[in-house]
C-alpha cells in the first residue's frame, strides 16, 4: 500500500513540476510584420493562378444564366477542382494574422462552390446564384489579403 502511495504521489509531484516548467519557460517567438524576399517569391507562383482562377468565375456566371446545370457541375469539378490546393498553398505563406483569416475565407469559398454543385443538382437557380455570389465575395476578400506582387 505504501508503495502504491509512493508512486501515486511521485508521478503528482512530477507532473506539478512539468506543469511548472512549461508554464515558466513561455516562447518568445516574434511574429514577423512583414513579408520576407523569400515568402514574396512564393506568392509570386501561387498567387496568379488563384488569380486566374477567379478571373474565370464569369464563365461560371454564364453557365448560371443559361441554367447549363451540367456545365455548372464540370466546372465546379473541372477548373475549380484545383482551387481547394492551390487557396491553401498561398494562405500558408501569409503572415499569420492574414493567414487565419485566409483560412476562413477558403473554407467558405469551398461551401459555397460544394452548396452551388447541389443546388445545381436540385436546378435551383436562386440558391445557385446565392451561393455564385458569396463565393465570388469570399474569393475578392481572400485576395484582399494577399500581398501586391513583386516587380
Amino acid at each position: 500500500m505504501k508503495r502504491f502511495r509512493f508512486r501515486s504521489l511521485l508521478g503528482l509531484l512530477f507532473a506539478v513540476v512539468l506543469v511548472g516548467l512549461m508554464g515558466c519557460g513561455g516562447s518568445n517567438v516574434a511574429v514577423p510584420t512583414t513579408y520576407s524576399s523569400e515568402q514574396i517569391a512564393q506568392l509570386d507562383i501561387y498567387t496568379p493562378r488563384v488569380a486566374e482562377l477567379r478571373d474565370r468565375f464569369p464563365e461560371l456566371e454564364e453557365y448560371l444564366q443559361s441554367k447549363d446545370w451540367v456545365n455548372i457541375s464540370a466546372f465546379i469539378h473541372g477548373p475549380m477542382g484545383e482551387l481547394r490546393a492551390n487557396l491553401g498553398r498561398v494562405t500558408s505563406r501569409l503572415l499569420p494574422a492574414d493567414a487565419e483569416q485566409a483560412q476562413f475565407y477558403a473554407a467558405e469559398i469551398g461551401t459555397h462552390l460544394e452548396k452551388l454543385d447541389a443546388a445545381a443538382a436540385e436546378y435551383n437557380q436562386i440558391e445557385a446564384a446565392k451561393q455564385y455570389r458569396e463565393a465570388l465575395d469570399d474569393f475578392d476578400a481572400f485576395l484582399a489579403l494577399v500581398p501586391e506582387p513583386s516587380v
